[in-house]
Protein backbone atom coordinates (compact mmCIF):
# COMPACT_ATOMS: atom_id res chain seq x y z
CA UNK A 1 0.00 0.00 0.00
CA UNK A 2 3.04 2.22 1.01
CA UNK A 3 4.37 1.35 -2.30
CA UNK A 4 1.49 2.29 -4.26
CA UNK A 5 1.24 5.68 -2.85
CA UNK A 6 4.76 6.70 -3.25
CA UNK A 7 4.01 5.50 -6.90
CA UNK A 8 1.05 7.76 -7.63
CA UNK A 9 2.82 11.14 -5.83
CA UNK A 10 5.73 10.26 -7.91
CA UNK A 11 3.94 9.94 -10.95
CA UNK A 12 2.05 13.50 -9.84
CA UNK A 13 5.14 15.20 -9.31
CA UNK A 14 6.40 13.73 -12.76
CA UNK A 15 2.88 14.69 -14.36
CA UNK A 16 3.46 18.39 -12.78
CA UNK A 17 6.77 19.02 -13.75
CA UNK A 18 6.02 17.60 -17.50
CA UNK A 19 3.27 20.23 -17.73
CA UNK A 20 5.33 23.56 -16.60
CA UNK A 21 6.96 25.76 -18.86
CA UNK A 22 10.60 25.84 -18.87
CA UNK A 23 13.28 27.77 -19.29
CA UNK A 24 17.08 26.59 -20.03
CA UNK A 25 19.84 28.76 -18.80
CA UNK A 26 23.14 29.31 -20.80
CA UNK A 27 25.52 27.45 -18.38
CA UNK A 28 22.55 24.07 -19.23
CA UNK A 29 20.42 24.86 -15.92
CA UNK A 30 16.90 24.09 -16.71
CA UNK A 31 14.33 25.70 -14.46
CA UNK A 32 10.56 24.59 -14.07
CA UNK A 33 7.81 26.75 -13.11
CA UNK A 34 5.25 29.17 -15.41
CA UNK A 35 6.75 32.12 -17.47
CA UNK A 36 4.18 35.05 -16.50
CA UNK A 37 6.22 37.77 -18.45
CA UNK A 38 9.18 38.79 -20.37
CA UNK A 39 9.30 42.64 -20.02
CA UNK A 40 12.55 45.16 -20.47
CA UNK A 41 14.98 42.00 -20.56
CA UNK A 42 13.87 39.52 -17.62
CA UNK A 43 11.84 36.54 -17.72
CA UNK A 44 9.74 36.60 -14.58
CA UNK A 45 9.07 32.57 -13.87
CA UNK A 46 6.54 31.35 -11.05
CA UNK A 47 7.83 28.30 -9.32
CA UNK A 48 6.54 26.15 -6.57
CA UNK A 49 9.81 25.81 -5.15
CA UNK A 50 11.67 29.24 -4.95
CA UNK A 51 8.68 31.65 -5.34
CA UNK A 52 9.02 34.50 -8.04
CA UNK A 53 12.35 34.14 -10.02
CA UNK A 54 13.50 37.01 -12.15
CA UNK A 55 16.10 35.44 -15.25
CA UNK A 56 18.06 38.06 -17.31
CA UNK A 57 16.70 37.14 -20.88
CA UNK A 58 20.83 37.43 -22.30
CA UNK A 59 21.49 34.17 -19.71
CA UNK A 60 19.03 32.21 -20.97
CA UNK A 61 19.24 29.72 -24.24
CA UNK A 62 15.62 29.29 -24.83
CA UNK A 63 12.76 28.37 -23.02
CA UNK A 64 9.12 26.66 -23.52
CA UNK A 65 5.36 27.55 -22.18
CA UNK A 66 2.86 24.71 -21.78
CA UNK A 67 -0.33 27.14 -22.60
CA UNK A 68 -0.51 29.43 -25.52
CA UNK A 69 1.35 33.47 -24.60
CA UNK A 70 1.51 36.32 -26.30
CA UNK A 71 5.13 37.38 -27.82
CA UNK A 72 6.03 40.51 -29.51
CA UNK A 73 9.38 40.49 -31.63
CA UNK A 74 11.94 42.91 -31.64
CA UNK A 75 10.49 43.42 -35.35
CA UNK A 76 6.87 44.45 -33.84
CA UNK A 77 5.36 40.78 -34.82
CA UNK A 78 2.62 39.74 -31.93
CA UNK A 79 1.88 36.12 -32.30
CA UNK A 80 0.16 34.04 -30.02
CA UNK A 81 0.78 30.38 -29.12
CA UNK A 82 2.74 28.38 -27.52
CA UNK A 83 6.08 28.25 -27.53
CA UNK A 84 8.43 25.30 -28.23
CA UNK A 85 12.18 25.55 -28.22
CA UNK A 86 14.09 23.94 -31.34
CA UNK A 87 17.85 24.19 -30.85
CA UNK A 88 20.57 26.55 -29.39
CA UNK A 89 19.25 29.83 -28.91
CA UNK A 90 16.07 29.30 -31.13
CA UNK A 91 12.55 28.99 -30.83
CA UNK A 92 9.38 28.10 -32.08
CA UNK A 93 5.75 30.29 -31.92
CA UNK A 94 3.04 28.12 -33.21
CA UNK A 95 -0.40 29.94 -33.38
CA UNK A 96 -3.17 29.99 -35.95
CA UNK A 97 -1.22 31.35 -38.59
CA UNK A 98 1.06 28.62 -38.62
CA UNK A 99 4.68 28.01 -37.13
CA UNK A 100 7.31 30.99 -36.77
CA UNK A 101 11.19 30.01 -36.15
CA UNK A 102 12.93 32.88 -33.98
CA UNK A 103 15.92 33.41 -31.82
CA UNK A 104 15.28 34.02 -27.91
CA UNK A 105 17.44 37.14 -29.04
CA UNK A 106 14.83 38.27 -30.78
CA UNK A 107 11.82 37.79 -27.93
CA UNK A 108 10.88 41.50 -27.30
CA UNK A 109 8.32 41.02 -24.68
CA UNK A 110 5.43 37.84 -24.16
CA UNK A 111 2.51 38.43 -21.48
CA UNK A 112 -0.18 36.17 -20.88
CA UNK A 113 -3.45 36.18 -23.31
CA UNK A 114 -5.65 38.76 -21.84
CA UNK A 115 -3.27 40.82 -20.50
CA UNK A 116 -2.29 44.07 -21.44
CA UNK A 117 1.49 44.57 -23.39
CA UNK A 118 3.83 45.49 -20.58
CA UNK A 119 5.13 48.65 -23.11
CA UNK A 120 1.65 49.99 -23.40
CA UNK A 121 1.27 49.13 -19.52
CA UNK A 122 4.87 50.67 -18.84
CA UNK A 123 4.07 53.87 -21.30
CA UNK A 124 -0.10 54.38 -20.04
CA UNK A 125 -1.16 57.94 -19.09
CA UNK A 126 -2.46 57.69 -16.00
CA UNK A 127 -4.46 60.80 -14.02
CA UNK A 128 -3.75 61.05 -10.54
CA UNK A 129 -5.43 64.00 -7.96
CA UNK A 130 -4.56 65.15 -4.75
CA UNK A 131 -5.41 67.24 -2.05
CA UNK A 132 -4.21 68.89 0.60
CA UNK A 133 -5.08 70.44 4.03
CA UNK A 134 -2.93 72.57 6.53
CA UNK A 135 -4.88 74.02 9.14
CA UNK A 136 -3.08 75.53 12.55
CA UNK A 137 -3.82 77.76 15.35
CA UNK A 138 -2.96 79.10 18.82
CA UNK A 139 -4.14 80.77 21.24
CA UNK A 140 -3.44 82.40 24.89
CA UNK A 141 -0.62 85.18 24.71
CA UNK A 142 -0.63 85.49 20.94
CA UNK A 143 -3.91 84.74 18.93
CA UNK A 144 -2.89 83.11 15.71
CA UNK A 145 -4.59 80.87 12.74
CA UNK A 146 -3.00 79.74 9.56
CA UNK A 147 -4.78 77.67 6.86
CA UNK A 148 -3.48 76.32 3.54
CA UNK A 149 -5.30 74.69 1.14
CA UNK A 150 -3.89 73.24 -2.27
CA UNK A 151 -5.11 70.66 -5.02
CA UNK A 152 -3.18 69.20 -7.75
CA UNK A 153 -3.77 66.49 -11.32
CA UNK A 154 -1.58 65.17 -12.98
CA UNK A 155 -1.75 63.25 -16.55
CA UNK A 156 1.58 61.16 -16.20
CA UNK A 157 3.41 58.67 -18.21
CA UNK A 158 7.12 57.64 -17.93
CA UNK A 159 8.51 60.28 -20.38
CA UNK A 160 5.66 63.17 -20.02
CA UNK A 161 3.93 64.90 -17.31
CA UNK A 162 0.60 67.05 -17.36
CA UNK A 163 0.39 69.21 -14.26
CA UNK A 164 -1.82 71.97 -12.65
CA UNK A 165 -2.26 73.21 -9.67
CA UNK A 166 -3.96 75.36 -7.13
CA UNK A 167 -2.91 76.70 -4.15
CA UNK A 168 -5.16 78.99 -1.34
CA UNK A 169 -2.52 80.39 1.89
CA UNK A 170 -4.59 82.51 4.71
CA UNK A 171 -3.26 83.49 8.61
CA UNK A 172 -3.31 85.42 11.27
CA UNK A 173 -2.18 86.91 14.50
CA UNK A 174 -3.61 89.24 16.69
CA UNK A 175 -6.03 90.26 14.71
CA UNK A 176 -3.46 91.62 11.45
CA UNK A 177 -3.18 89.29 8.26
CA UNK A 178 -0.10 87.51 8.07
CA UNK A 179 -1.28 85.56 4.90
CA UNK A 180 -3.25 86.14 2.22
CA UNK A 181 -2.16 84.34 -1.49
CA UNK A 182 -3.85 82.35 -3.92
CA UNK A 183 -1.69 80.68 -6.57
CA UNK A 184 -2.47 78.83 -9.84
CA UNK A 185 -0.35 77.09 -12.57
CA UNK A 186 0.50 74.53 -15.05
CA UNK A 187 3.58 72.74 -16.94
CA UNK A 188 3.54 70.13 -19.62
CA UNK A 189 7.42 68.00 -19.79
CA UNK A 190 8.33 65.44 -22.27
CA UNK A 191 11.55 63.36 -22.58
CA UNK A 192 12.34 62.30 -26.31
CA UNK A 193 15.26 60.71 -25.05
CA UNK A 194 16.82 58.98 -21.93
CA UNK A 195 18.50 62.47 -21.01
CA UNK A 196 16.69 65.42 -22.77
CA UNK A 197 13.10 66.97 -22.79
CA UNK A 198 11.72 69.81 -23.11
CA UNK A 199 8.79 71.83 -21.13
CA UNK A 200 6.88 74.97 -20.62
CA UNK A 201 5.20 76.25 -17.41
CA UNK A 202 2.99 79.34 -16.30
CA UNK A 203 2.23 80.55 -12.54
CA UNK A 204 -0.36 82.80 -11.74
CA UNK A 205 -0.42 84.88 -8.39
CA UNK A 206 -1.90 86.99 -6.05
CA UNK A 207 -0.14 88.05 -2.32
CA UNK A 208 -1.90 91.07 -0.62
CA UNK A 209 0.80 90.66 1.98
CA UNK A 210 3.82 91.26 -0.05
CA UNK A 211 1.45 94.24 -2.23
CA UNK A 212 1.49 91.50 -5.50
CA UNK A 213 -1.86 92.29 -7.05
CA UNK A 214 -0.92 90.22 -9.71
CA UNK A 215 2.07 88.61 -10.90
CA UNK A 216 2.48 85.95 -14.12
CA UNK A 217 5.37 83.90 -14.83
CA UNK A 218 5.72 82.01 -18.12
CA UNK A 219 8.79 79.73 -19.31
CA UNK A 220 10.19 77.11 -21.72
CA UNK A 221 13.28 75.16 -22.43
CA UNK A 222 14.89 72.26 -21.67
CA UNK A 223 15.17 69.66 -19.32
CA UNK A 224 17.61 67.20 -18.00
CA UNK A 225 17.56 63.84 -16.45
CA UNK A 226 20.31 63.61 -14.60
CA UNK A 227 18.56 60.80 -12.51
CA UNK A 228 16.17 58.27 -13.46
CA UNK A 229 15.96 55.13 -11.23
CA UNK A 230 12.55 53.57 -9.90
CA UNK A 231 13.43 54.96 -6.55
CA UNK A 232 15.11 58.05 -7.14
CA UNK A 233 14.61 60.63 -9.74
CA UNK A 234 16.85 64.61 -10.57
CA UNK A 235 15.66 66.57 -12.91
CA UNK A 236 17.63 70.33 -14.31
CA UNK A 237 15.55 73.00 -16.41
CA UNK A 238 17.41 75.91 -18.15
CA UNK A 239 14.95 77.80 -20.51
CA UNK A 240 13.72 81.67 -20.90
CA UNK A 241 10.52 83.27 -19.96
CA UNK A 242 8.73 86.09 -19.09
CA UNK A 243 7.57 88.23 -16.18
CA UNK A 244 5.17 90.92 -15.26
CA UNK A 245 4.24 91.92 -12.11
CA UNK A 246 1.58 94.20 -11.03
CA UNK A 247 1.71 95.81 -7.20
CA UNK A 248 -0.63 96.85 -5.17
CA UNK A 249 1.34 100.08 -3.67
CA UNK A 250 3.43 103.09 -5.56
CA UNK A 251 5.75 100.48 -6.98
CA UNK A 252 5.75 100.33 -10.68
CA UNK A 253 5.11 97.31 -12.60
CA UNK A 254 7.97 95.45 -13.61
CA UNK A 255 7.54 93.64 -17.32
CA UNK A 256 10.89 91.63 -18.16
CA UNK A 257 12.17 88.85 -19.53
CA UNK A 258 13.98 86.24 -17.81
CA UNK A 259 15.96 83.08 -17.57
CA UNK A 260 14.72 79.80 -15.92
CA UNK A 261 16.33 77.61 -14.06
CA UNK A 262 15.31 74.60 -11.88
CA UNK A 263 16.05 71.97 -9.68
CA UNK A 264 13.45 68.88 -8.98
CA UNK A 265 14.79 65.77 -7.16
CA UNK A 266 12.96 62.97 -5.20
CA UNK A 267 13.67 59.99 -3.56
CA UNK A 268 11.69 56.71 -2.19
CA UNK A 269 12.91 55.31 1.05
CA UNK A 270 11.86 51.60 1.25
CA UNK A 271 8.59 52.06 0.45
CA UNK A 272 7.51 54.31 3.17
CA UNK A 273 9.25 57.66 3.25
CA UNK A 274 9.14 59.94 0.26
CA UNK A 275 11.00 63.04 -0.24
CA UNK A 276 10.59 66.33 -2.80
CA UNK A 277 12.64 68.71 -3.15
CA UNK A 278 12.21 71.84 -5.50
CA UNK A 279 14.11 74.44 -6.76
CA UNK A 280 13.83 77.50 -8.72
CA UNK A 281 16.12 80.45 -9.74
CA UNK A 282 14.61 83.11 -12.15
CA UNK A 283 16.90 86.28 -12.80
CA UNK A 284 15.50 88.96 -14.92
CA UNK A 285 17.62 89.51 -18.15
CA UNK A 286 17.96 93.18 -17.78
CA UNK A 287 19.21 92.83 -14.25
CA UNK A 288 20.35 89.89 -13.22
CA UNK A 289 20.15 91.82 -9.42
CA UNK A 290 16.57 91.72 -9.44
CA UNK A 291 15.75 87.84 -9.21
CA UNK A 292 13.04 85.51 -7.35
CA UNK A 293 14.18 82.23 -5.75
CA UNK A 294 11.46 79.69 -4.23
CA UNK A 295 12.45 76.61 -2.55
CA UNK A 296 10.11 73.69 -1.24
CA UNK A 297 11.42 70.54 0.93
CA UNK A 298 9.22 67.79 1.96
CA UNK A 299 9.11 64.20 3.87
CA UNK A 300 5.65 62.22 3.20
CA UNK A 301 4.56 59.68 5.69
CA UNK A 302 1.77 57.06 4.37
CA UNK A 303 -0.88 57.10 7.49
CA UNK A 304 -2.93 54.02 7.79
CA UNK A 305 -2.51 50.48 5.71
CA UNK A 306 -3.67 52.60 2.74
CA UNK A 307 -1.89 54.40 0.16
CA UNK A 308 -4.41 57.25 0.28
CA UNK A 309 -3.55 59.21 3.23
CA UNK A 310 -0.12 60.79 3.89
CA UNK A 311 1.67 63.84 5.94
CA UNK A 312 3.00 65.98 4.41
CA UNK A 313 6.15 67.65 6.67
CA UNK A 314 8.61 70.39 5.12
CA UNK A 315 9.77 73.79 4.78
CA UNK A 316 9.02 76.53 1.96
CA UNK A 317 11.43 79.78 1.46
CA UNK A 318 10.50 82.43 -1.16
CA UNK A 319 13.14 84.98 -1.44
CA UNK A 320 12.65 88.31 -3.73
CA UNK A 321 16.05 90.59 -4.29
CA UNK A 322 13.65 93.71 -5.13
CA UNK A 323 9.88 93.02 -3.27
CA UNK A 324 7.90 95.81 -2.59
CA UNK A 325 7.65 95.14 0.80
CA UNK A 326 10.58 95.73 3.42
CA UNK A 327 10.60 91.54 4.01
CA UNK A 328 12.89 89.80 0.87
CA UNK A 329 12.63 86.52 2.56
CA UNK A 330 9.30 84.43 3.56
CA UNK A 331 9.90 81.15 4.99
CA UNK A 332 7.09 78.69 6.19
CA UNK A 333 6.91 75.36 7.97
CA UNK A 334 4.10 73.48 7.07
CA UNK A 335 2.32 69.76 8.13
CA UNK A 336 -0.39 68.80 6.08
CA UNK A 337 -2.82 66.21 5.69
CA UNK A 338 -2.78 64.66 2.02
CA UNK A 339 -5.43 62.86 0.18
CA UNK A 340 -4.92 61.44 -3.15
CA UNK A 341 -6.74 58.85 -5.93
CA UNK A 342 -6.59 58.08 -9.46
Amino acid sequence: MLKKGLSILGFACLASLASADLVITRDGARLTGTVTLIDNGIIHLDTPYAGSLKIAQDQVSSFETESPVVVRLKSGAVMSGPVTASGEGKLKIRSEDGVLETDTGRVSASWTPGAVDPEVERNRREWKYRASLDLSGKTGITEQFDLGASAEAKLESPNDTLAFYAEYEQGEENGSKTDDRIAGGGSYESFFSKILGWYVRTELEQDQIDEVDFRSTSASGISYRLINRDNQSLVARSGLGYRYTAFGDDTDDESSATLDFGLAHSYQFNEIFYMENDLTYVPSIDDFGNYRVVHDSGVEIPVGSGENWKIRVGIKNEYESEPAVEEKLDTSYYTRMIYSWE
